[in-house]
């Protein structure tokens, strides 16, 4: 785990459960992480356990690249169960792009990377 990724261009994402949350808590900080305004991606209004049409999430995993950040607040505002983030940590890790969860940033070669399975269809580790 690296403290920070100097010189890493970081990618936002923030997601409430209901229309009625707001979202202003997480983007501040990420915000306070180092994203830019415009590279904070967002979803509202959606609970539950699946993926499906959260085009927030969508385009901030389009907007990233080798050696950039994804980053979010919390560990649940990515993904709603474990085979969701596995799915999405190995997609991030397959394109060499950091995962960044509060303050921490994380690469593929530290025990966090080393513990996503290769085979994303062995969800019994993460």
């Amino acid at each position: 785990m690296n403290a920070s990724a100097p010189g890493a261009v970081r990618v936002g994402y923030a997601r409430c459960s209901t229309d009625e949350q707001d979202v202003v808590v997480q983007t501040e900080q990420l915000l306070g992480l180092g994203v830019p305004a415009d590279r904070i991606y967002i979803d509202r209004g959606f609970s539950g356990t699946t993926r499906r049409n959260r085009g927030g999430l969508d385009q901030a995993l389009a907007a990233v690249w080798p050696a950039s950040v994804f980053t979010v607040t919390k560990f649940d505002r990515f993904a709603r169960n474990m085979a969701e983030a596995n799915q999405i940590l190995t997609d991030l890790s397959e394109r060499e792009v950091l995962f960044g969860l509060g303050g921490s940033v994380y690469d593929w070669n530290d025990p966090f990377g080393q513990a996503v399975p290769a085979d994303p269809g062995d969800g019994r580790r993460i």
